[in-house]
């Protein structure tokens, strides 16, 4: 028996959307963007959740050429969740609120104290930091010694989240509150969905928190994604494409659809 379609899909950006070779990167593949209108005209909206700060995500979407504006666009891992309104992101809340000033606490009382540490002990090939989201990458005979010294401050400051990389060299941390999962719980509630109205698709373990079952029903990933995701994604009955990225993802959408009886 067929199951309803969605009415909601969210996407991830870099390595989901975006990448394969696609070029400008800072636009999305003419192929999704048709992807995404024909879900659109399907009654299923979409939305974005990613990493990447509001402004460039407006400019990512008047560069591209899909004709149906997303419902809503999340930015910072779960930080902004806001609502696409006559070509402006108006700021959902109280939830945008509280994620802001829960940040400002956390920056100030753990994450400038740990970059504080950090730069007195290694001399970095690159560090980045945007106000809240801060990392580094160590030259490689430093990489050993960077995986012990984070392991000893996670346990220091545990309202921080550091990801270690180690195969390049590099670790990241934020807020551990910051997670796209809960972004999209909170969007469940402001549009009145439940999870097996949604769909999902993302490649990196950044992912996995709106890849719940309790959030989300249905998931989706490209070839390239992170086996954690793949994992996820196959125990919750869902779909890889043979695809990297977005062609991934469409591939992988389509075999979704023909499980359960979409027309699509």
């Amino acid at each position: 028996m067929s199951r309803p379609f969605p009415r909601l899909f969210v996407t991830d950006l870099d390595g989901t959307a975006l990448g394969g070779g696609y070029r400008p990167y800072s636009r999305l593949p003419d192929a999704f963007a048709s992807f995404l209108d024909r879900l659109a005209a399907r009654g299923c909206r979409w939305a974005t959740c990613t990493t990447w700060e509001l402004p460039a995500q407006l400019n990512l979407l008047y560069a591209s050429a899909v004709q149906t504006p997303p419902a809503y666009v999340i930015g910072g891992s779960g930080l902004y969740l806001t609502a696409y309104q006559e070509e402006q992101l108006e700021k959902v809340q109280p939830y945008t609120g509280r994620m802001e000033r829960m940040l400002e606490e956390t920056v100030r009382v753990e994450l400038h104290p740990l970059m504080k540490e950090i730069a007195a002990r290694f001399d970095p090939v690159l560090t980045q930091f945007n106000g809240y989201w801060y990392s580094m990458t160590v030259r490689p005979e430093d990489t050993g010694r960077m995986l012990e010294v984070t392991g000893s401050l996670e346990r220091r400051y545990p309202g921080l989240h550091i990801e270690r990389i180690p195969a390049e060299n590099r670790f990241f941390v934020h807020a551990a509150f910051m997670r796209k999962g809960t972004a999209v719980r909170e969007l469940q509630r402001v549009a009145g969905l439940t999870p097996d109205e949604i769909v999902v698709a993302g490649d990196e373990r950044m992912d996995l928190s709106m890849m719940e079952p309790e959030v989300a029903q249905y998931a989706v990933c490209p070839d390239n994604a992170q086996p954690a995701v793949k994992e996820r994604v196959r125990a919750n009955g869902g779909c890889i494409g043979e695809g990297t990225c977005s062609d991934g993802v469409i591939d992988a959408f389509t075999k979704l659809a023909a499980k359960h009886g979409w027309s699509f």
